[in-house]
């Protein structure tokens, strides 16, 4: 009887041990899923992925798109973020992994060129609370190719009071849609206001270019001509630059020129 007993308490010490054993393994894997790089972090979360239900994986799969992402492996990168979009139907997934999930679809569905699926993404991100400034200008300027202005300022609004936001593509987009309402006196603010930040060359020149053809509107000539001859000095391609140039110094010369003497009236 004593031996049995024996035998018994020795099969539970290693059944412990192998257990403790495993549950050590299992940490080292997850901690070279979440905090490491490269291949080892990769192979580590498909581990992670195999070793739990689809409720629990979620994590793993989206840490192993965002490493695959890294990789450039834009398919496999989706069939992650699909898989746990599909996990979220039947058991919906913690706030903050199901938005990291759609900021990264953006990604893979923005540079596949799926325009419809981009759109849908940027939206869903935007109802999920997301912070990224860049999503909401991005929204926005598809809004306004839709002729959605009054939309697209109300998120450019929203996205405003998030660090980072005001850059040369906020302003360029909130000009374009006060434009697109026929407010060019504000996007004519907007635009200098934008001058204001600092920028590498090529996108000072952008907006430049942008700032001249809304002066061109407000008749501004001479500011027109100011910032239309940086753009091309700037070397951004404006086909139209030229031309606009011409008919401003045009309309330039004919203000300057002395007004004709008015001819006296017969009595």
């Amino acid at each position: 009887m004593k031996k049995y007993i024996k035998w018994g308490f020795l099969v539970f010490a290693l059944s412990g041990a192998a257990f403790i054993a495993f549950n050590l393994y299992l940490d080292a894997k997850k901690k070279d899923c979440q905090g490491g790089s490269g291949a080892q972090a990769i192979e580590a979360c498909t581990f992670l992925i195999g070793k739990h239900t689809s409720g629990f994986k979620g994590p793993y799969l989206l840490r192993r798109a965002q490493l695959l992402e890294k990789e450039g492996k834009w398919d496999e990168v989706l069939a992650d973020l699909n898989e746990l979009l599909s996990i979220n139907i039947a058991a919906p997934l913690p706030p903050a992994q199901l938005l990291a999930a759609y900021e990264s679809l953006i990604k893979v569905q923005s540079r596949k060129g799926a325009s419809a699926e981009t759109r849908k993404y940027l939206e869903l991100a935007v109802q999920n609370g997301s912070r990224a400034p860049e999503i909401y200008i991005s929204l926005a300027e598809t809004y306004i190719a839709e002729k959605k202005f009054q939309e697209a300022l109300n998120l450019l609004e929203t996205s405003g009071a998030f660090e980072g936001a005001k850059n040369h593509p906020y302003y360029n987009a909130q000009a374009s849609a006060y434009e697109g309402l026929n407010d060019f006196s504000r996007a004519y603010d907007s635009l200098k206001t934008g001058l204001t930040v600092r920028a590498t060359r090529p996108v000072l020149a952008a907006t430049s270019k942008h700032l001249g053809l809304v002066c061109f509107e407000l008749k501004r000539y001479k500011e027109a001509e100011t910032y239309l001859g940086y753009t091309i000095k700037a070397g951004l391609e404006c086909p139209e630059c030229a031309l606009l140039l011409t008919t401003i110094r045009g309309a330039l010369e004919e203000d300057e020129s002395p007004s004709r003497p008015a001819k006296n009236k017969r009595r």
